[in-house]
């Protein structure tokens, strides 16, 4: 049964191998590096604060680094569950879109998704996000940032919507972007349209990267973009996890 309150749980996506920042990641996950005094995912847990009503965390990685992602769980004393994937080799990945699903198996059916990738940063409030997207529950929303460039847009997930937010148009990675409206890694999924993802696998969607599976929502049903304020920093190479120490940690906005 679909819960009328929306009750929260939190999946932290951490199964990829982050090859381009290898050898920062050869031995150890990307949302482990060091950032501050702590890690990138001890920011992106902190994001959390403020999320109501977050029930249950939960965070999906392979099997080569489950045992990492405990030790910081059992160091931190963290409520947050580690699932682990199985797979131990860039070749055998699941893709974003399984592992979510797999994590999904994890938690009360009921349960809203709010899906967070571990190399994002962010100034702006998660919560404000989540406050947006549960008054278009039962439809899933997904957090939008207005690019700097067109050139800018082409690496990302780019959103076209209308005068009511809904996303009319979605397009993974174009060398022609639409717009300059691109998705980061937030989403939120009400329960009732969860039981898509597993209808995208079976029907063979591309399960590597959320923005297909984005794509071939967005031509299905509702889905609405929010546009947040701020900073974003997507960690995917040396030069901007460089960027991140030098502005996250110098306070930049």
């Amino acid at each position: 049964m679909v819960s009328d309150t929306g009750s929260v749980t939190a999946i932290l996506l951490a199964a990829g191998y982050a090859t381009r920042l290898y050898p920062l990641t050869k031995d150890r996950p990307k949302a482990l590096l060091p950032l501050g005094t702590g890690t990138i995912l001890d920011e992106v847990v902190r994001s959390l604060d403020g999320v109501r009503p977050l029930r249950k965390r939960i965070l999906v990685t392979n099997h080569r680094f489950a045992e990492p992602f405990r030790r910081w769980q059992r160091e931190r004393r963290a409520d947050i569950e580690v699932v682990d994937d199985g797979t131990d080799t860039p070749e055998t990945r699941l893709g974003a879109i399984r592992d979510l699903e797999l994590a999904r198996r994890a938690t009360d059916p009921g349960d809203d998704l709010l899906v967070l990738g571990t190399d994002n940063l962010f100034r702006w409030r998660l919560a404000d996000f989540v406050a947006a997207a549960q008054r278009h529950r039962p439809d899933a929303s997904l957090a939008l940032w207005e690019a700097p460039s067109a050139e800018a847009a082409t690496q990302f997930g780019v959103a076209i919507r209308d005068e009511s937010s809904r996303i009319t148009a979605f397009v993974e990675k174009s060398a022609q972007p639409p717009s300059r409206e691109v998705a980061l890694c937030v989403y939120y999924f009400p329960a009732a349209m969860c039981g898509e993802l597993q209808r995208f696998i079976e029907e063979g969607g591309n399960p590597d990267a959320p923005g297909y599976f984005l794509e071939w929502l967005v031509r299905r049903g509702s889905v609405y973009g929010i546009m947040m304020p701020g900073a974003w920093y997507d960690i995917g190479s040396p030069e901007s996890y460089q960027a991140v120490l030098d502005e996250w940690q110098g306070g930049g906005a």
